[in-house]
């Protein structure tokens, strides 16, 4: 009999998030891991969102009492509380888990054979690209040397662009159609795998000083790859985004992915 890994899987949410919960909540019962628990932590201002998710029996929930005013800061917060949650009770592994991200129903088994230290599946999301609004992968590669050459001959860099290191492109369709393990410099940090080697010694968090500006969850990712982990992305994995007020509903009610078509 194969004794699968400790995960937790962790989501900070707020009631912000009311308007997909039930989706939400439907994708994570429908999850095939066998060996999780799933924690809900609410950053709401107030505990109206919190009182409805302790409704929900099987979840561990937990209202983030940070007086924080800034969301990110209640974010990071949230964040922070499950990997300390997950080091206090011996997890293996933490499923970092968006409010609004809904997974393939195997997707932590299969993160987990990966035995990577950080590893997501895949979304989408709405992007700025050459002045249209397209629908493009929250994971990047880096470019290489030769195409940076090429794209300086296009593009009028800022001054902070210097090298081929400064810049990132997201995946292209055919690394999408590709259903494979990648090595990213960023990957979809919404349905992310992360070991207790990663959890055990990092916490989300902002640069104090710095002319860029970066999330927090970039901000994690860099102080892993600085610290010697790499960083992979299962495109095998494309999980739908549930944004609010950018994906349409079919005739019977449910969210449409403009990928992937009907979570139902």
């Amino acid at each position: 009999m194969q004794m699968w890994p400790r995960v937790l899987i962790g989501v900070p949410t707020f009631e912000g998030m009311k308007y997909c919960l039930n989706e939400f909540i439907e994708g994570v019962r429908n999850l095939t891991y066998p060996n999780a628990d799933v924690l809900l932590v609410d950053n709401s201002r107030g505990k109206d969102f919190f009182e409805e998710l302790k409704k929900e029996k099987d979840f561990i929930v937990v209202w983030d009492e940070t007086l924080a005013e800034k969301p990110v800061e209640r974010l990071i917060s949230s964040r922070n509380k499950i990997l300390d949650y997950a080091v206090e009770k011996g997890y293996d592994y933490v499923f970092a888990l968006d409010a609004d991200v809904v997974c393939p129903k195997n997707i932590i088994e299969e993160l987990v054979k990966c035995s990577k230290d950080i590893v997501s599946g895949l979304y989408f999301n709405y992007f700025n690209s050459s002045g249209e609004m397209k629908i493009l992968s929250v994971a990047w590669r880096g470019i290489t040397e030769e195409e940076f050459e090429i794209i300086k001959k296009q593009v009028k860099f800022p001054e902070s662009v210097k090298s081929h290191e400064d810049l990132n492109r997201h995946l292209t369709q055919k690394e999408i159609e590709s259903n494979s393990l990648l090595e990213v410099v960023h990957p979809s940090a919404g349905c992310m795998l992360i070991s207790k080697k990663i959890f055990w010694n990092i916490r989300y968090g902002l640069p104090e000083a710095t002319d860029k500006q970066f999330s927090d969850d970039i901000c994690f990712i860099r102080e892993a790859k600085k610290q010697g982990f790499k960083v992979y992305c299962h495109t095998n994995f494309k999980c739908d985004h549930l944004l609010d007020g950018k994906f349409a509903k079919d005739e019977k009610g449910n969210f449409v992915h403009p990928i992937n078509g009907s979570l139902k």
